[in-house]
């Protein structure tokens, strides 16, 4: 009993101070030096993105029409990152796209899942919420069309609560991390509120100090290209979830690259680029990407 009253002590605890930690402006977020990239552990699990800016208008097509939703405006950061997963006789792809404006603010992400029980799922952000599309084929010919043009089988829109608003500067969405850890930031614990699956987690980013990692990945800049194998003290931070207030249901567990719970990321102290993820996977275990190759704007 004395464990369980200290344990609940210790999450109202962090309920009640991590907005103290918590970002109060929003940020500027600068392109990262790399333009792709891809993530390995082979041969079970492989992590590409690819990362450009569009304008306002070119990303205004793209996004879903509902009231309320955010729009566009000057230019627009667009990330593609596509996650495989093979594991015995099973193979799992997802595909998904984030818009976003570099002030971190996401208008819209949409998943791809590719495989038993396939969907395509669209997150369209607006002020008061996020609308939730879920669309699925009819049969198989319906596959072999367009996502966006299979049937909507739900639709809902979560209301942010007011506890969230008051507390959250800025609401963003999990892929947003691979852009927030390109930037020099952070230089110590902050909390962040990312909209996943169907509710905002508050989630912190810790330095922890430097970990020896030993590198070997291709780097590719212009027409050239070359490996880069050396032993580097990479800055380790820690991405923590923090507990939420009950609301209804148990929430589901946050979610980043396929990856649930605490999240181990280890970044390059002079380039930032990402040198290693480490995660659980549901259905698979630990598993630990590392970089294997990665092209220079």
């Amino acid at each position: 009993m004395a464990f369980r009253y200290q344990a609940a002590r210790w999450a109202t605890g962090l309920l009640l101070s991590w907005l103290s930690l918590a970002i109060q402006a929003q940020p500027q977020l600068d392109l990262p030096a790399w333009s792709e990239l891809r993530l390995e552990l082979p041969p079970a699990l492989t992590v590409k993105a690819d990362l450009k800016t569009i304008t306002a208008d070119q990303a205004r097509p793209e996004l879903l029409e509902r009231p309320g939703a955010l729009k566009p405006h000057g230019k627009v950061y667009r990330l593609r990152v596509e996650t495989r997963l093979k594991w015995f006789l099973s193979s799992k792809t997802w595909l998904g796209q984030l818009w976003m404006q570099p002030d971190l603010t996401a208008l819209q992400r949409n998943r791809l899942k590719i495989g038993p029980g396939g969907d395509y799922k669209t997150y369209r952000y607006a002020a008061p919420g996020v609308y939730r599309i879920r669309q699925q084929p009819n049969n198989p010919e319906q596959e072999l069309k367009p996502p966006t043009t299979w049937p909507i089988t739900n639709e809902t829109f979560h209301a942010f609560p007011q506890t969230v608003i008051r507390r959250c500067a800025l609401i963003s969405d999990p892929y947003a991390i691979l852009l927030l850890l390109s930037q020099d930031w952070p230089t110590a614990e902050t909390v962040v509120c990312l909209f996943n699956k169907e509710g905002v987690y508050p989630v912190s980013f810790q330095p922890t100090g430097p970990e020896p990692v030993q590198v070997n990945y291709r780097l590719r800049q212009g027409a050239k290209s070359h490996p880069v194998q050396a032993l580097i003290h990479a800055e380790r931070i820690r991405i923590h979830p923090l507990p939420q207030e009950a609301e209804g249901n148990d929430p589901e567990p946050f979610e980043f690259l396929g990856m649930e719970g605490d999240i181990i990321f280890l970044r390059d102290p002079k380039t930032r680029l990402p040198l290693q993820i480490e995660g659980e996977v549901p259905g698979f275990g630990r598993a630990k990407l590392v970089l294997t190759w990665v092209k220079l704007r």
